[in-house]
C-alpha cells in the first residue's frame, strides 16, 4: 500500500528493463530435435562482441546499468558441465569443443570492463533441464511440466556449473570478483517457497544473489504475490514481479509494444534478441529506439530511470513501505518505521529517489536530510532527481529550496554507482559510495589539496578541478561493485 501525500516533490516508481538469454554462442532453437535441446535464442544467427556492444551503448546514454542475465554452457571451455548431466541434452557426453575459441576470451573481458553499464547476472547453465530419460523439460529451476520443484542437489549443480565456468574467465574470489548479486529464472521457473525449508531462493542467497525478477503468474500453484507490481523476500533474495508487454523472445529488433503510461511493472522483461538488429546496416537505429524508450520514463512525471538493479529494488521496497508527506512546500516528512529488517540483513537496501519538476532556470539550491547534506543531486528532463541514503526503520524531515543556483555543495550524479553519503568534515568532504566499473564522480565543491579513495576493490585513477567541479575518476575491481570511501581534503577549513 502507498500512503503518499505530495505537492511540489514527486514520489517515483523506479524503471529498469531486464535482458535474458546473454551468453548464447549460436542462436538456433533445439528444441524438436532428437536429443531435444535448448531453445536458446530462437534466431539463425552466431553472436559476436558486436551483439554485447549494443546493450552498452544504450546503457552510457541513458545513465544506466542494464540487467543481463547470461546462460555459459556455450561458454564452456572445459566441458565441466559433463559432471553436471541435468544441465545439458548432451548430459554426460557434454562437448562444447566445436563452440569455443579465444573470442569468449573478448566477450568476457569486455563485460568486466563495462561493468558501469552492463550488470553480469545469472539466467542460467543450459535454460532447461534434462533428466535422465534424455528428454528436455522446462525449465532450469522449477519443474513446470509437472509443477514440483527439481531435487535441491540438482539445481546446486547448476549454480556449481555456472561458478566453474565463471572461473575459466578469472570471475573468481581470488582474482577479486564476485558472485552475480542479479537473478532471472529462465521461462519464468522460479520455485517460490518463503516459509519452506527449500526453495530457490535458499539457494540464490548461499551463492550470493540478492535481487530477482519473474512473471509470477507463471506459477500460480506456489501462491506468490498476486499483485502486479508485487514481489517480497524468499529467504533473503528480494523478487518482484515483471511483465512482458509484447516484444517476444525470438523477435529481433522488438521493443515493448504497450504504451509507457500502461506498463504496471517496474521491471520490464526483454531478450537479448530484442536489441539486435538482422544486419549491422540497421542496428543504429535499433539502439536508438531502446534510447528514446529509456528516456520516455525520464520524462514521465511519476517514473525514472533507476541507475542500477540496487537502486531498482530500493525504490521499490521504499514505495512499498515508506510514506511521504510534504507537509508545506519545502517541508517533507518521511517515516520508513516499517521498513522490513530482510532489507537491512544483506545490503538489499541503498537510495530513496524523489523527484521535483523545475520551472525555467530553476534548481534544487538546498536539500538536507535532518539537517545533514543529501548523497546526490541530478537535473534531466524538466525534473531534479534527490538521491536520499539508506534509510533506517525511523522518521525523518527533508528540507529542500528552490532558487537560480544549484546547491553550493554537492554530487552531480550522471554515473550509475550508488551515492550513500557525504559528509563535510573540517577540512575536508568524506563520501561514502559503491563503484560499478570505471566512472568519473562529478563533485561541486571547492579545489582541494589532496583526494584519496579508500576500500579495498577501489582505485583512484584520477581528479581534476575544473573551477567549478572535481571530477574524480575511480574504478571498482569487482564487476558486481565495489564500496568504499572518497576523502577529499582541502589546505584550511572551508566550511
Amino acid at each position: 500500500m502507498e500512503r503518499n501525500n505530495l505537492k511540489r516533490i514527486i514520489f517515483p516508481r523506479g524503471f529498469a528493463v531486464a535482458i535474458d538469454d546473454l551468453g548464447w554462442n549460436e542462436g538456433s532453437n533445439l528444441s524438436r530435435c532428437i536429443p531435444s535441446g535448448p531453445h536458446r535464442a530462437g534466431v539463425k544467427r552466431l553472436f559476436d562482441l558486436n551483439d554485447y556492444t549494443y546493450v552498452v551503448e544504450v546503457g552510457k546514454a541513458v545513465g544506466a546499468r542494464i540487467q543481463s542475465l547470461f546462460i555459459l554452457s556455450e561458454m564452456d571451455r572445459e566441458n565441466v558441465l559433463a559432471k553436471y548431466p541435468t544441465t545439458t541434452y548432451q548430459r554426460e557426453k557434454w562437448n562444447n569443443k566445436s563452440r569455443v575459441s579465444d573470442k569468449e576470451f573478448a566477450i568476457m573481458a569486455y563485460v568486466k570492463e563495462q561493468a558501469a553499464f552492463m550488470e553480469f547476472g545469472l539466467h542460467g547453465t543450459g535454460h532447461e533441464y534434462w533428466a535422465g530419460d534424455g528428454i528436455q523439460r522446462r525449465a532450469e529451476w522449477y519443474n513446470l511440466i509437472d509443477r514440483k520443484p527439481w531435487p535441491e542437489h540438482d539445481l546446486r549443480t547448476h549454480i556449481q556449473g555456472f561458478t566453474e565456468i565463471m572461473a575459466q574467465y578469472n570471475i573468481t574470489p581470488q582474482y577479486g570478483q564476485s558472485f552475480p548479486e542479479s537473478f532471472v529464472p529462465c521461462a519464468y521457473s522460479y520455485y517460490w517457497n518463503p516459509k519452506g525449508e527449500y526453495s530457490l531462493g535458499k539457494l540464490l542467497t548461499e551463492a550470493g544473489v540478492k535481487y530477482a525478477n519473474t512473471d509470477f503468474a507463471q506459477i500460480p500453484e506456489l501462491s506468490p504475490p498476486s499483485e502486479t507490481n508485487g514481489g517480497g523476500f524468499d529467504h533473503g533474495t528480494h523478487v518482484i514481479n515483471r511483465m512482458n508487454y509484447g516484444n517476444l523472445w525470438y523477435e529481433l529488433q522488438s521493443l515493448p509494444k504497450v504504451l509507457v503510461e500502461m506498463q504496471s511493472t517496474d521491471m520490464v522483461e526483454s531478450h537479448w534478441v530484442n536489441w539486435l538488429a538482422q544486419d549491422d546496416f540497421i542496428q543504429a537505429d535499433v539502439t536508438t529506439q531502446w534510447i528514446n524508450y529509456y528516456k520516455r520514463f525520464q520524462r514521465q512525471e511519476d517514473r525514472y530511470i533507476a541507475k542500477n538493479t540496487e537502486q531498482l529494488h530500493s525504490q521499490w521496497l521504499y514505495r512499498r513501505y515508506t510514506q511521504v508527506t510534504e507537509t508545506h512546500e519545502g517541508s517533507v516528512a518521511i517515516d520508513n518505521s516499517e521498513m522490513p529488517k530482510e532489507a537491512y540483513a544483506r545490503d538489499i537496501l541503498g537510495n530513496m529517489v524523489l523527484k521535483i519538476q523545475l520551472k525555467k532556470g530553476e534548481h534544487v539550491s538546498s536539500a538536507t536530510l535532518n539537517g545533514e547534506i543529501i548523497p546526490a543531486y541530478y537535473e534531466e528532463e524538466g525534473f531534479a532527481f534527490l538521491y536520499l541514503p539508506q534509510l533506517a526503520p525511523q522518521k525523518y524531515e527533508l528540507t529542500y529550496a528552490l532558487g537560480a543556483q544549484s546547491m553550493p555543495v554537492h554530487i552531480f550524479h550522471d554515473g550509475t554507482y550508488n551515492l550513500y553519503a557525504i559528509r563535510p568534515k573540517g577540512s575536508g568532504l568524506r563520501i561514502d559510495l559503491k563503484m560499478y566499473g570505471e566512472q568519473t564522480v562529478k563533485i561541486r565543491c571547492p579545489r582541494p589539496e589532496t583526494v584519496a579513495v579508500l576500500g579495498r576493490g577501489l582505485e583512484m585513477k584520477s581528479f581534476v578541478h575544473d573551477g567549478a567541479y572535481l571530477h574524480v575518476t575511480v574504478r571498482a575491481l569487482d564487476m558486481q561493485g565495489s564500496r568504499g570511501d572518497m576523502k577529499i581534503q582541502y589546505a584550511t577549513n572551508v566550511f
